[in-house]
């Protein structure tokens, strides 16, 4: 098919009367595309202090959620038709793409260093809005076991909260409705359909930092539902990437990351609202002790779903539960085995997943065994072995028959239940955590 030799961001426009934000895109090859993104139950009424803050942050949305359509052909030209960008500003977007389509690139052979260059034309830099938002916090709801945690984390506080959820999907629905909170701000995007028969005629497909993408349209919400903060749930174990190539470490988590949290603040505080928060409430802990706090939450155990087959960017390639053979299934499971017990890990997955002899080689990556960190959100290479050899001092999972079996691979020792736990709720240092949500981790762990 023809590669195409610019892509081209051409306008952005949002009708508040119908909450529709129209975002599109093309080549100039003669490809078209428009997303809408619908804020269900937004206000409608702005003020012009509000129509100045959502203009802007609609810009940069417009150029966070255009990664999708760039990579169908990925070329060295890119027009802004809509917009002038100051050199910090192009320097932020070209990382984000850069470092974004990192697993993009290794799964198609592609060298992106000197491809994306986004142009500078604005020789002022730009102002953020002075508008004051109203302090009120939301969590965004994946369906996984980390937002769950943050959630309760909140609830546990007094704090008001509400969640926050982009396409919520089955697994989405049934996890706030078993948290029992109401008024949830539901958003939907659409993706242009273009794009999927692109890709079916040959174009390149791949990975895309969706939580970036989702964290811009988080922003532009802001100003839409009035809230000031995001408590978003990436752990410290995001942290770690997958493998370097062309001097580049490609992590499949890099909108996850802790340096991703830090640019996207830095530019949103910056260019677009200086009073807006964003970051992460379980960054002081790793995925196991993320982990040890959800096994508290029993109640969660049969609406939670992490497998990424529930979730599939198309529609009709979802598929409800837990796949039982995919990468993230086999790390939750490791991660929730020693907390949780295993009678009520098989009855949550419907397997005994450390039983199974076919699922040998996936666990064998987890735990640096074989080939790399495999590209999913799973944890730290260090705490899959910490995990795996603490199981190896449990009788009931010394059972199962990987769990001795791989166990003899693995040279460093395992710690009892009571031990992993406490290295598991041990914090790290690094994370952005204003000091009262700090607190509210702090009274959690120790409840």
């Amino acid at each position: 098919m023809t590669n195409a030799n610019s892509f081209i961001f051409r306008s952005c426009r949002f009708e508040a009367r119908e909450s529709r934000l129209t975002l599109a895109y093309g080549y100039r090859s003669g490809e078209k595309f428009s997303e809408v993104i619908h804020f269900s139950g937004a206000r409608t009424e702005f003020s012009a202090a509000e129509r100045h803050a959502l203009d802007k942050a609609m810009r940069a949305l417009h150029l966070a959620a255009g990664i999708s359509y760039y990579k169908a052909f990925c070329p060295a030209e890119i027009i802004l038709e809509n917009q002038r960008l100051s050199r910090a500003e192009a320097d932020f977007f070209d990382k984000f793409y850069l470092m974004g389509l990192g697993e993009f690139a290794v799964e198609n052979d592609l060298d992106l260093r000197r491809t994306i260059k986004f142009p500078v034309a604005a020789t002022e830099t730009p102002r953020p809005s002075p508008l004051a938002l109203t302090r009120a916090n939301v969590v965004p709801v994946g369906g996984g076991k980390d937002s769950l945690v943050s959630l309760e984390i909140i609830r546990a506080s007094g704090q008001p909260f509400r969640p926050i959820a982009v396409n919520a999907s089955r697994p989405i629905r049934e996890v706030i409705d078993s948290a029992a909170v109401a008024d949830p701000i539901l958003i939907s995007r659409k993706i242009d359909p273009g794009l999927f028969k692109l890709n079916e005629q040959g174009a390149y497909n791949g990975h895309v930092p969706i939580t970036g993408i989702l964290s811009f349209i988080m922003a532009f919400a802001a100003i839409l539902y009035d809230y000031d903060t995001v408590a978003m749930s990436n752990e410290q174990s995001a942290n770690e990437g997958n493998l370097m190539r062309d001097g580049l470490e490609v992590n499949h988590q890099y909108s996850k990351s802790l340096a991703f949290e830090q640019d996207f603040i830095a530019y949103v505080n910056g260019f677009i609202l200086h009073d807006f928060r964003y970051f992460s409430l379980l960054r002081p802990l790793s995925e196991s002790g993320i982990a040890a706090l959800f096994a508290r939450e029993a109640k969660y155990f049969p609406t939670f779903k992490s497998c990424n087959r529930n979730f599939h960017i198309a529609e009709g390639e979802r598929k409800y539960g837990w796949c039982c053979d995919c990468p993230k299934c086999r790390f939750v499971y490791l991660a929730l085995a020693p907390f949780v017990g295993k009678a009520q890990m098989v009855g949550i997955f419907g397997a005994d997943l450390l039983g199974d002899p076919a699922q040998e080689a996936g666990f064998r990556e987890l735990l640096g065994l074989k080939g790399h960190k495999p590209f999913e959100c799973v944890g730290e290479i260090g705490e899959c072995r910490l995990l795996l050899k603490s199981l190896a001092l449990i009788p009931e999972w010394r059972a199962s028959a990987l769990v001795p079996r791989l166990a003899r691979d693995i040279p460093e020792p395992g710690l009892s239940r009571a031990d992993l736990t406490a290295r598991s709720l041990t914090k790290y240092p690094d994370h952005n955590l204003p000091p009262e949500f700090e607190r509210m981790l702090d009274d959690y762990i120790g409840s």
